[in-house]
């Protein structure tokens, strides 16, 4: 039997990755692993959760996205990863740029840069080091080309911008 999804890495608190939408973040994660064992999917949610109400609308919320957009995301996945079909990519990581590409493209009150944060702590916890740079770049890239407008309130560094031409 698989051993079920812990992080691999202990987290101290005080900072917004001990905050309960993280935590929401990492309950989803779990959901979608274990669903890519389950034949039925991903398992619902234990009705014991000590996450607050808020909290816990996300978490839904954030599932069910990833769920109904399944396809759409998958599709948007494939478009972005030079060189790594789908199916190639690890489990967890997998999962993780699913999660973030909804929130980049479903989630208008979620700020590209806590996505963008949030994923990449996801992947800190849960994943290799060799992931991260994985899971950046092609978030970046999803929320540069899809969805500019969520990523233009908050602006990009030069090096980050689409089509940058060189200067002299």
């Amino acid at each position: 039997m698989n051993a079920p999804l812990v992080s691999r890495k202990r987290k101290t608190g005080g900072h917004r990755f001990g905050s309960p939408f993280h935590k929401a973040r990492i309950e989803v994660l779990q959901s979608l692993f274990a669903g890519e064992y389950l034949p039925g999917g991903p398992p619902p949610f234990s009705l014991t959760s000590a996450l607050p109400s808020q909290a816990l609308l996300f978490r839904d919320r954030l599932k069910e996205g990833v769920m109904r957009n399944k396809e759409e995301i998958d599709r948007t996945i494939s478009r972005f990863s030079v060189d790594w079909s789908i199916e190639r990519m690890g489990r967890i990581d997998r999962n993780i740029l699913r999660m973030g590409i909804c929130e980049l493209l479903h989630e208008p009150d979620i700020p590209f840069r806590v996505t963008i944060d949030e994923s990449l702590e996801l992947a800190h916890q849960f994943s290799e080091p060799e992931a991260i740079r994985f899971i950046n770049g092609i978030l970046h890239q999803v929320g540069i080309h899809m969805n500019p407008e969520k990523v233009g309130k908050e602006g990009l560094r030069e090096a980050e911008t689409p089509d940058r031409k060189e200067r002299p």
